[in-house]
């Protein structure tokens, strides 16, 4: 594992961190709030990608987002992830101040 500290850009790690626990948690690749997904399975994707992509609404030419739900990239867990489609992500964080979680924060 890396060092955490040497960690210049978070948003990127984050990202990759977010998209990895989503995989490996087997969370249905579908966005949240649509239900819409990908024509095309992600370049990260893993081998058992097909059991977590559901035949339904495979529309999207692009890739679904990982959303922080806390707003926080280093807060990686499960609880606080979910897959969004580029245009609910701009939504829901249209209705989000910059940087406000959406979730209580004395849940984590």
């Amino acid at each position: 594992m890396k060092n955490e500290d040497n960690i210049v850009d978070w948003r990127s790690t984050g990202r990759r961190k977010a998209r990895r626990e989503l995989f490996t948690s087997y969370t249905e690749y579908k966005c949240s709030s649509c239900s819409k997904s990908t024509k095309e399975p992600p370049k990260d994707a893993p081998t058992w990608f097909e059991e977590i992509w559901p035949e339904g609404n495979r529309t999207l030419l692009s890739q679904l987002q990982a959303n922080h739900l806390t707003k926080d990239v280093t807060i990686n867990t499960i609880d606080f992830l979910e897959w969004l489609c580029p245009s609910c992500h701009k939504i829901k964080d249209s209705k989000t101040e910059v940087g406000k979680t959406t979730v209580d924060e004395s849940y984590w």
